[in-house]
């Protein structure tokens, strides 16, 4: 398999104006994770920011789908997956600074047997109605939580069993494959 973060990926993520700024952004879905209400929560955050950001999810996401929501400005990075032959691609991601936002979250998590879903995404500050890149999911495993930091492993859940091609080709969206 060929190494995907090649000179050219690096060529295109350092094309961006300099007055444009890339938001880089993290959703965290369990279904323990709740409001006070016990409706359904995502933590998000965006890192290498001061303040929090307003941006718009994708159409036909689990949750908020097409809607404006607020990304906590929450420091997280990730490794670069490995690209090795007959392994499923995996990163260690880390999220800092979560005490107040996601621990108590995590602990409610510990007791159910669901997966931790992670949705990266990427925007442009010039057009943050829909990410520039992404959604990509992940499912996180072997969650480790040291004092106010969070760490686990994301790979794709189940690749061997993905459905591909993705797309549907249905008539009604491409009427000429109506004979």
């Amino acid at each position: 398999m060929t190494d995907p973060w090649n000179a050219a990926w690096e060529e295109a993520n350092a094309s961006v104006p300099p007055d444009v700024l890339l938001y880089l952004t993290l959703e965290l879905q369990h279904p323990e994770f709740v409001d006070d209400e016990d409706a359904p929560l995502a933590i998000r955050c965006v890192t290498d920011v001061y303040d929090d950001v307003d941006l718009t999810i994708e159409d036909g996401a689990v949750m908020n789908g097409g809607e404006t929501v607020t990304f906590r400005a929450i420091p997280f990075s990730a490794d670069m997956p490995e690209v090795a032959e007959k392994r499923v691609p995996e990163c260690a991601i880390t999220v800092d600074n979560v005490a107040r936002e996601l621990i108590p979250h995590l602990e409610a998590a510990v007791e159910a047997q669901a997966d931790l879903i992670c949705i990266y995404r990427e925007y442009r500050s010039d057009d943050v109605s829909e990410p520039c890149f992404g959604p990509v999911q992940f499912v996180m495993r072997n969650v480790e939580v040291t004092g106010t930091r969070v760490r686990g492993m994301a790979g794709i859940d189940d690749l061997s069993n993905s459905k591909f091609p993705r797309r549907v080709y249905a008539v009604d969206a491409f009427a000429a494959l109506q004979p």
